[in-house]
């Protein structure tokens, strides 16, 4: 039985929170504010660059004085300039995506990342493909936990039983939303216990990741 199996990127995919934090504290140092750890920058990330953006001044001293926006439209240039350097993949990923392609599954990213970095992840760590289907931060007017966002990435691909894989509460509940079962990555940017995020399943290695798959189609 296919699935379309539907991934989050940053902290299911790939660890990205070292070029996110890099990019952070440069647009921070422009504004004269120190630096965040990446730790601190784990905590923020789930919502959109708006909320982290957000969520970076927030806890360096505040909104600037010309608000909110001039930020995010500097932590975006700053980032997009080269999102893929200081991130990588997790252990396996690549591997766990060829598997379940070779099994017949279709595969898709619903991430809350731009678009643009969003792809050059993928393309550049080379998991596009086997992922087919795409959407990001600006492909639609919603993000995560709308599932509006999950429906625009799954119905890119052809039919088959619907999973979300991800990471964080906010994975969570946009399964929740649409329907779904809900495999969580424990390696991810929870800030949650595993026991505290509702999930159908759990792991922290990709290799388990295919033969999870096939028992949840079994079930």
């Amino acid at each position: 039985m296919p699935a379309r199996v539907v991934f989050d990127l940053d902290g299911t995919l790939v660890d990205s929170i070292p070029t996110m934090a890099d990019a952070g504290n440069r647009m921070l140092a422009e504004l004269g504010r120190p630096p965040v750890s990446i730790e601190e920058c784990a905590r923020f990330v789930g919502n959109g660059v708006a909320r982290l953006v957000e969520r970076l001044l927030l806890c360096r001293g505040g909104l600037p004085g010309e608000g909110l926006d001039p930020a995010v439209a500097r932590f975006r240039a700053i980032y997009g300039a080269d999102p893929v350097t200081g991130t990588h993949a997790y252990p396996g990923v690549g591997e766990a995506l060829a598997r379940l392609a070779d099994a017949g599954h279709w595969l898709a990213v619903c991430t809350q990342k731009p678009n643009a970095p969003a792809l050059a992840i993928l393309r550049g760590l080379r998991m596009m493909p086997p992922v087919t289907g795409f959407t990001g931060g600006d492909s639609i007017d919603a993000l995560k936990p709308d599932p509006r966002m999950f429906r625009h990435a799954a119905d890119q691909l052809p039919p088959g039983v619907e999973l979300l894989v991800g990471d964080s509460l906010t994975d969570a509940e946009t399964a929740r939303a649409a329907g779904v079962p809900f495999l969580l990555h424990t390696r991810g940017y929870r800030t949650q216990s595993v026991a505290e995020l509702p999930h159908d399943a759990a792991f922290d290695d990709f290799a388990a990741l295919p033969e999870l798959v096939a028992r949840m189609l079994a079930a």
